[in-house]
């Protein structure tokens, strides 16, 4: 073995260490300031559909401080994602800047609802979807015609920590919370009624889904 080949496996050694510390950084800075990131088994089942249906392009809806795009893009998918917080979308570059991914992961700071005309020319193989539950349908709606033939949509928090199951005692919720786990709980009966795509829902994590593009 040459000393080229040593260097380089020494090199890319190092850059996966340093990478699984961010991760967990993320995932401390999260915890300490109360940012929702995607619970270790929702992440493990997103990058396991990114792997099973090969996916390479995603549009992701919610940066929050980027941990999300960053475990996609490590999965060796290229990232646009979309944040509307200017505090989360500085965390998030600099995230991406410290994890060496700033040619994967492109940021917009923008509301998404607002947001098309900047990716109208994209596709993408995958939209996932992470953000402002009252909008998920709008969401949804708004991004699909730039998914790819035989795309897919991922949607995490879809049981909202139990409040948005099935027979889930909302009496001590505000009004606000209320109306927004009936618009979730409205998008998950869309998705199901939806023909011109196959969706499975999955009690992972914070509960998710997957629907797939019908050819």
């Amino acid at each position: 073995m040459t000393k080229n080949v040593i260097a380089m496996m020494n090199h890319v050694a190092a850059h996966v260490a340093n990478n699984m510390s961010l991760i967990e950084n993320l995932k401390q800075y999260a915890k300490e300031n109360h940012v929702p990131i995607i619970m270790d088994a929702g992440l493990s089942f997103l990058l396991e559909n990114i792997k099973k249906y090969q996916v390479k392009t995603i549009l992701e809806i919610g940066t929050a401080i980027g941990y999300s795009a960053i475990n996609m893009a490590l999965a060796g998918a290229n990232v646009v994602t979309i944040e509307r917080d200017e505090k989360m979308y500085q965390e998030a570059l600099k995230n991406i800047k410290e994890a060496g991914l700033e040619d994967k992961i492109k940021v917009l700071f923008i509301d998404a609802k607002e947001a098309f005309l900047l990716v109208e020319n994209m596709e993408f193989d995958m939209l996932f979807i992470d953000a402002a539950k009252a909008s998920y349908q709008k969401f949804f709606d708004l991004y699909i015609p730039l998914l790819k033939k035989n795309g897919i949509v991922i949607c995490d928090n879809l049981a909202f920590h139990g409040l948005a199951e099935k027979n889930a005692n909302l009496d001590n919720c505000s009004r606000n919370l209320r109306a927004m786990i009936r618009k979730l709980n409205n998008f998950k009966d869309y998705l199901k009624s939806n023909e011109n795509f196959s969706t499975n829902f999955f009690e992972i994590g914070d509960g998710m889904s997957v629907s797939i593009k019908k050819s």
